[in-house]
């Protein structure tokens, strides 16, 4: 997995004093000027061999709850990247962008799924408390504009950092293939459990 990172529009010292209290340790990139903050959450440990999507989430959970705030859990493999919103009284939705995904050729069902895009974003900016208007921007990530073009996966989840006000350094960067963080921005953090 190429990105598995997770991104907040809090304050860097916010931030790190919530991951005081984290049961993994990681890394903590600081946003410029102490806003937003990208953390790098050591792997969890494999149940079973592997290691579930609830495992994979739960780190950016306990730090919207600890913070009170929204965290995005990015990341990024073959098959496409997803964004999970992870909110502070509970519960998430997640954005996915299938590396494969080709709109419908019928226009009536290309507007169909366009709406429900729209409608699924306007439901995430609205629990994630995104400032009004944000919706519009955050339905606009996508990987299938209008141009044509294929934008990587990586690029839509810079994008998506873009629209929540979180910095993009952590999009690319993984602690499930790498012994630590590339840059020397990042703050080492350990786990203190709970």
């Amino acid at each position: 997995m190429p990105t598995y990172a997770a991104v907040t529009g809090a304050p860097t010292e916010r931030t790190l004093a919530a991951l005081g209290r984290s049961r993994l340790g990681g890394y903590l990139f600081p946003g410029a000027d102490g806003r937003g903050s990208g953390v790098l959450f050591d792997p969890p440990r494999p149940r079973f061999g592997r290691i579930s999507a609830g495992r994979l989430r739960n780190p950016a959970w306990d730090l919207a709850v600890e913070l009170k705030e929204t965290v995005w859990l990015l990341r990024d493999e073959q098959g496409g990247a997803c964004a999970t919103a992870c909110f502070p009284g509970g519960g998430y939705l997640e954005m996915g962008w299938a590396a494969d995904w080709t709109p419908a050729g019928d226009p009536q069902q290309r507007d169909a799924q366009r709406a429900g895009w729209d409608k699924h974003c306007a439901e995430i900016t609205r629990k994630a408390g995104l400032v009004p208007g944000a919706a519009g921007p955050l339905a606009e990530v996508r990987n299938d504009p209008p141009d044509g073009s294929r934008p990587s996966g990586e690029d839509v989840l810079r994008r998506l950092c873009a629209v929540v006000g979180a910095p993009d350094s952590v999009v690319g960067q993984s602690l499930l293939e790498q012994a630590g963080p590339r840059g020397r921005d990042f703050v080492r953090f350990e786990a203190k459990g709970r």
